[in-house]
Order: structure tokens, then C-alpha cells, then sequence
């Protein structure tokens, strides 16, 4: 990993954005940087860079038809970075896949970046991010979004950000989806340090974003809402609209962050969905992401009608998880977190949520 140090595409006006992805996920990938190349000021240059984590040949393919003169794509091979890293600190994380902690290697694999902003995959950018890159952060390592714990706190919530973070003001608490680097004014070496010894513990529900948390607590800027307005909050819970911030935020996004397993290429009837589906009807990755919700919504249906079968078949991959080890622990684990995944729908069904 010391060997791999990243140089920025362009020699001025850089506006670096970095996302972490694996094949499966390109389809929602290309369009969070469709989202970015539609809204890029001309007198600016677009170095996107993402973290790969089994992207083929024929995706890259496809992702470069939206290449423009100021915008570039690249694709940082994280096997080949992780040879010499624990890889075991970023797995059997229940639903959390590696791909969503590469974030964490940002301050030491691009020193000579001043900022560099990440965007988690599930987001549609409506701004050129001009103003964002401008920020006055002097005096701060990262500026964020506060999550949306802030204005909708759950006990359980506010109980893991005060014994099992050890946050001071668990208002504080950041979504970890949208975040600005400050570069200059993290030191690499005691990040990485830092990020190894929370890695290890087994009590952080939100695996990256906690320890992010943690690292950070006081030397983050907070923005707007709008920088990272999850949306899922004011459909989930509307009384909220009477908060200034929240509503301006629903009415003039810069960032839409489809958070929560509500997106807006399962759910498209949601507020905000429109927005994304226009973006994504272009690529050429528009049908197989309506075939991947298909087949997925055919998976639903035969879970529904079976789940007590699926719910066994859960119960004891949980417990061959727990026991097992090596290749076959890994191969469990996959399998686990697809079942778990689809428990959480069709418990969501029952719910009627």
C-alpha cells in the first residue's frame, strides 16, 4: 500500500471525487457520475476516481461513453492495494461490504490532493460542487452533513453514540454518505493508525461511518442539509418539514443521498425518484437495472410466500457463520448477508413500511 500514491488528473481548478464500488453496483455508480458530469462547470476539471472492487472491462467500457473534455474516470484496483493490509478488519461486518470502507484509505493514498470528496453510490448530484470545493476549512479535517439522527433520535440510536462511539453530543453524529476531505490538515500516518485500532472492535454498528465519527469528533465542519439531504427522512417522517432547514433542503437539494434500502430504482414512485430515473434512462446501463429489480422483485414475492422457509435457512447460516473458519467462513458469510438482507425485506413488507 505504500507504494501506491495517487496523482490528480489535472494540473488546476481539481475538483477530485472518489466512490467505492463493485460490479454489481456499477448500474447506480454510472449514475451518481452521469449526475456530476451533467452538472460540471465548464472552467472546472472532474478527476473521478473509484475504488474498484471487481468492476469488468465491459463496465469501464460502458462508463467512458460519459466522458467529457474536463472530466476524467479512473479506476484504483483495491485487491492490489489490500495485499498487505488485514482484510479481516473489513469483513463478517454483517450487511457492511469492504467496498463501503475503502473511504478510509483516502488521507493515505492521496497526499498530494488538497481535497477530495466522497460520495457513496446512491446519490444523485444536482450542483457543480464549485462552492463545496471553495469552503473556508482552516480549521477543520472534514466537512459533513449531520445524520439524520439529529432531528428524528431513537434511543438506541443515542445509546450507541454515548457508550459504544463515546461521542459527546450524539447531534454531532455524521452521515458518512457525502464527505469533504481537508487533506492538508490530516496526518495520514495517525489516520491510518487510529482507523486500524476501531477497525478491530466489534461493537460499531455502522462499521466505517462510526469510526469516521469517532476520528473526527470536534474537527468537523457541519453544511446544510442540502449538501446531503437524505431523503428518506421527510418521507418517512413529513411533521419534520416544519424544520427551516429540512424543508429548504427537500426544495432545493445539491445532493440527494437516497438513503435507507428505499431507493429510487426499487421504489420509484417515492418523492425525489423522478429526478434519479432521468438520469438513468440515458446510460446504457438503463436496462439492466429495471431487469435487476425485476428479478429481485420475483425473489420478494417467492420469499414472501416462503419466508418461514427463508427465515430457517437464515437461522442456520447465522449459526454455520459463527462456527466456521477460513474459505468456508467467507463463502458463509456471503451468503449470509444476502439472506439477511432479503429477511429485512420481507419483514419490511410485514410491517407494511
Amino acid at each position: 500500500m505504500d507504494e501506491m500514491k495517487i496523482k490528480p488528473a489535472f494540473e488546476k481548478n481539481n475538483i477530485a471525487v472518489v466512490l467505492s464500488s463493485d460490479g454489481n453496483y456499477v448500474p447506480y455508480l454510472a449514475v451518481t457520475i452521469k449526475s456530476i458530469f451533467d452538472n460540471a462547470d465548464p472552467k472546472y476539471n472532474y478527476d473521478v476516481l473509484v475504488f474498484d472492487d471487481g468492476i469488468t472491462d465491459h463496465q469501464k467500457a460502458l462508463m467512458r461513453t460519459m466522458i467529457k473534455s474536463n472530466c476524467s474516470i479512473r479506476y484504483i484496483n483495491m485487491k492490489e492495494l489490500l495485499v498487505s493490509f488485514d482484510t479481516t478488519l473489513l469483513k463478517e461486518r454483517g450487511s457492511w461490504t469492504a467496498a463501503a470502507a475503502y473511504r478510509l484509505f483516502i488521507p493515505e493514498i492521496m497526499p498530494d490532493y488538497d481535497r477530495v470528496l466522497y460520495l457513496d453510490c446512491d446519490i444523485l448530484v444536482k450542483d457543480s460542487l464549485v462552492e463545496l470545493f471553495k469552503l473556508d476549512l482552516d480549521k477543520y479535517q472534514i466537512a459533513c452533513v449531520c445524520d439524520c439522527i439529529k432531528y428524528y433520535p431513537k434511543k438506541n440510536r443515542i445509546r450507541d453514540c454515548e457508550e459504544k462511539l463515546g461521542l459527546k453530543n450524539y447531534q454531532n453524529y455524521f452521515n458518512s454518505g457525502v464527505v469533504l476531505f481537508n487533506l492538508r490538515n490530516i496526518n495520514a500516518k495517525d489516520f491510518k493508525a487510529d482507523f486500524i485500532k476501531y477497525a478491530s472492535s466489534k461493537q460499531l454498528p455502522f462499521f466505517d461511518q462510526d469510526i469516521l465519527n469517532i476520528i473526527f469528533e470536534g474537527k468537523c465542519k457541519f453544511l446544510d442539509w442540502e449538501w446531503n439531504y437524505q431523503y428518506h427522512l421527510l418521507n418517512e417522517t413529513p411533521h419534520l418539514r416544519e424544520i427551516e432547514e429540512l424543508d429548504r433542503a427537500d426544495n432545493n437539494p445539491k445532493i440527494i443521498h437516497y438513503t435507507t434500502s428505499r431507493k429510487p430504482w426499487s421504489h420509484p414512485e417515492l418523492p425525489h425518484a423522478y429526478e434519479w430515473w432521468c438520469v438513468a434512462r440515458v446510460l446504457p446501463f438503463y436496462e439492466e437495472i429495471i431487469f435487476k429489480n425485476t428479478r429481485t422483485n420475483s425473489i420478494l414475492l417467492r420469499n414472501l410466500v416462503r419466508h418461514k422457509r427463508l427465515i430457517v435457512k437464515y437461522v442456520i447460516c447465522k449459526l454455520l457463520r459463527l462456527i466456521s473458519f477460513g474459505r468456508f467462513k467467507r463463502k458463509i458469510s456471503s451468503i449470509y448477508n444476502k439472506l439477511q438482507n432479503q429477511v429485512r425485506a420481507v419483514r419490511a413488507i410485514f410491517k407494511g413500511k
